[in-house]
């Protein structure tokens, strides 16, 4: 058995920022966060592990979306806060705090992460799977759609496409 790919929260976070810098990341990520209400950190953390074929547990997706539950209020609240004062002196120091909180949501994410997947039971987790197989089936979204709570057509599809290219 391998182990699981080293993640740490600044590789996770180094691994963000040169993604979402690719053309069309951003633009894909900001509307299906707000139009789908999708957790950007979490289809991240899921593109990091469709990059090096790790494989997903039910067990790790769950702990995942509670890790979001915990932590998403903060950043949800504070970006409101932030998107009113657009234009005033306090919007910078705003964008700022806010990637603090993000970057608590990733170390919460990684944390869980290894949790899970650093477990003396990893072994015998069962509902692995990587997304490179999910994204070889017929239906290569369908999983990574309903995983995110997301309905299944076009516009999703070429938005999860954008995102997870490699």
């Amino acid at each position: 058995m391998t182990s699981a790919p080293e993640l740490t929260p600044e590789l996770f976070w180094q691994h963000s920022l040169q993604h979402y810098a690719q053309p069309g990341v951003a633009e894909a990520c900001l509307a299906l966060q707000d139009n789908y209400q999708v957790n950007v950190n979490l289809l991240l953390f899921y593109h990091w592990c469709f990059t090096v074929n790790q494989p997903i547990p039910l067990l790790l997706r769950k702990a995942l979306d509670e890790a979001v539950v915990r932590t998403d209020p903060a950043i949800q609240n504070h970006r409101i806060k932030r998107r009113e004062a657009k234009g005033s002196s306090d919007y910078e120091v705003l964008k700022q705090q806010e990637l603090e909180l993000e970057a608590a949501q990733q170390a919460e994410l990684v944390a869980t992460y290894q949790k899970i997947m650093g477990s003396k039971i990893k072994g015998s987790i069962k509902g692995s799977e990587s997304l490179n197989s999910v994204f070889n089936d017929s239906d290569p979204l369908i999983a990574l759609l309903n995983w995110l709570g997301l309905p299944n057509h076009s516009k999703t599809q070429n938005l999860i496409t954008t995102v997870l290219q490699v």
